[in-house]
């Protein structure tokens, strides 16, 4: 644990250096990549010779036995993160992004057929991506179901696509939650 709190503090140095340097994409990229070379990746090393040392004298069936396997058996995984600076160092946001979809896991049960459950995921997909784009969930199915019986080739289908549509009417109001 003393390793990723050292690692999440410098991630956090980066991203306060990004907003207080208000740097582009590619230049932030740089700067991570940078900063995870000189700073994270020493840490990294230091950890893998750890492992390396520990795990043969820790019982596997043990829970830091497993701990240590899982680390080594995914090394390359868990420190791609300091080669690449477009990757980020966790996977919270995606555990944050698919949480609704667990969550609404249990609710799959009760779906009569297997052509329920499409039908629920892509409504899911479609309220998730109208949040991802900024939009209100509500307003922009309203916009898209008043549009769809007018919809007769593939072309006006595209339109109603988040990245297409009229966003000023459907775009959620600043002070309201996501």
């Amino acid at each position: 644990m003393k390793v990723y709190r050292k690692l999440y503090k410098i991630e956090r140095e980066i991203k306060d250096d990004k907003k207080r340097q208000k740097l582009t994409p590619e230049k932030f990229y740089q700067l991570c990549h940078k900063t995870r070379q000189e700073k994270s990746k020493p840490i990294m090393m230091e950890f893998k010779i750890w492992l390396d040392k520990n795990h043969p004298t820790t019982l596997p069936e043990s829970t830091l036995g497993k701990a240590l396997y899982y680390a080594l058996r995914h090394w390359n995984g868990l420190t791609r993160f300091f080669e690449d600076g477009r990757l980020e160092f966790d996977n919270n946001l995606t555990e944050q992004q698919i949480k609704p979809v667990v969550i609404a896991r249990k609710n799959f049960l009760f779906c009569k057929s297997i052509n329920g459950v499409k039908a629920v995921c892509n409504h899911m997909t479609l309220i998730r991506t109208a949040i991802e784009h900024g939009f209100d969930p509500y307003r922009y199915y309203v916009k898209i179901l008043k549009k769809i019986p007018n919809c007769q080739i593939l072309e006006d289908y595209e339109k109603l696509l988040p990245w297409n549509i009229e966003l000023e009417k459907v775009k959620k109001a600043k002070n309201q939650a996501a």
